[in-house]
């Protein structure tokens, strides 16, 4: 069963919830039911045994968020 990324629309939080089937989410602040799913990333899986995952190479592409293709901005 997933574990996923919400932001409560009434009162800004996140929080994470594992959802199984028929779970009606709810924010664990202020109850409100009216929630955005987030979009998670991944970790990469730990190289070798006891180690960490790598967060290194997260983020936006070298160029910029769009690979400084788009025109619409500098970077």
């Amino acid at each position: 069963m997933p574990i996923f990324d919400y932001r409560c629309t009434a009162c800004d939080r996140t929080f994470e919830l594992l959802v199984r089937n028929g779970t009606t989410v709810a924010c664990p602040a202020c109850g409100a039911t009216k929630v955005e799913k987030l979009l998670s990333v991944p970790a990469r899986p730990a190289s070798g045994r006891g180690g960490t995952p790598d967060f290194s190479s997260l983020g936006p592409p070298k160029g910029g968020c769009c690979g400084g293709a788009c025109g619409g901005h500098s970077h």
